[in-house]
């Protein structure tokens, strides 16, 4: 049964109980051509002639009379549906509502911002935060385990809704007793350098050896560390020196723990989106945080096309 075949049905019950076609026509609102034209389709759709007309008589068909007991009721069940969809709007949003995030994501302004507004406007939904790097949450997506995610990462997939958001700024650190810290320099001057890099799997590791890759330092030797928060530690116990979202890093910079480096050419901002499968149904709840997601920042909604995780 379409929406279009249920109007038909109104139109019938409609002509019926007023007796004629242009009285039903004037008890619907509608023409008395749209009327007639509405109750041939139906005789055509359903194969059977459903009101005699011979003479003065005006009154449904035996088919015509078994069809108007089925389509009251089914006026009356869709009637309730819209009334009980209409009623469940305007109930307080329940359940939960389950976003994944990887780690820069949640240190930025951004992200608890929005969680923040998102909690207070529907305090009886359950939030559950999922922090991990961009690999493990991407297979979380596409496994239905997380619905939403925020992550700072390219991605490219023709089965995922992508919202750019505002990309993070990058940022060079060193040790306050680093010889170039708050100085200029190129890749040249961090010859023999130690190089702090995030685990693998992690989006912030594989920008970093882009960066590498492009910069070319000479003899650079690197280290792995399982989070940006002990990168920036070791950083500023002169471990070694880090190329990290300053949005990780702008506590330990206020605090005179850890210096910029000024590198030419500085690291390109890294790009910030939010994700969802296309062929997945968006709970309230997650329709309701994206609907915030999108007050909070300009976004464009596209889906990517490209090769799935």
């Amino acid at each position: 049964m379409t929406l279009t075949s249920l109007q038909r049905l109104r139109v019938y019950v409609g002509i019926v109980d007023a007796g004629s076609v242009s009285a039903g026509a004037r008890a619907l609102g509608i023409t008395q051509s749209t009327a007639s034209t509405q109750l041939r389709q139906l005789e055509v759709e359903v194969g059977s002639l459903l009101i005699e007309r011979t003479g003065r008589r005006f009154a449904p068909t035996e088919a015509g009379n078994v069809l108007l007991a089925h389509a009251r009721r089914l006026i009356v069940v869709a009637d309730e549906a819209v009334d009980d969809l209409a009623k469940m709007s305007l109930r307080p949003l329940t359940g939960a509502l389950v976003v994944g995030a990887t780690t820069t994501t949640t240190e930025g302004s951004f992200l608890p911002a929005t969680l923040r507004k998102f909690t207070a406007a529907y305090p009886e939904v359950t939030l559950d935060l999922r922090v991990e790097n961009s690999t493990t949450l991407l297979r979380k997506v596409f496994d239905g385990d997380v619905g939403v995610a925020i992550l700072a990462d390219e991605v490219d997939s023709p089965l995922l809704t992508v919202v750019p958001l505002a990309p993070e700024e990058q940022t060079v650190i060193v040790s306050r007793a680093h010889p170039l810290a708050g100085l200029s320099g190129d890749s040249r001057t961090l010859r023999g350098s130690v190089v702090l890099l995030r685990e693998e799997g992690s989006a912030t590791r594989r920008f970093q050896e882009s960066l590498l890759e492009s910069w070319k330092i000479p003899l650079v030797r690197t280290w792995t560390l399982a989070s940006t928060g002990a990168i920036v530690s070791a950083v500023a116990e002169g471990l070694g020196m880090s190329f990290l979202p300053r949005v990780a890093c702008q506590d330990a910079l206020a605090s005179n723990r850890i210096a910029e480096l000024n590198l030419d050419p500085l690291p390109s901002p890294r790009p910030v989106s939010l994700i969802h499968r296309n062929d997945r149904h968006l709970s309230r709840a997650e329709e309701h945080f994206l609907a915030l997601v999108a007050d909070g920042i300009p976004t464009t909604t596209h889906s990517q096309q490209g090769v799935t995780p």
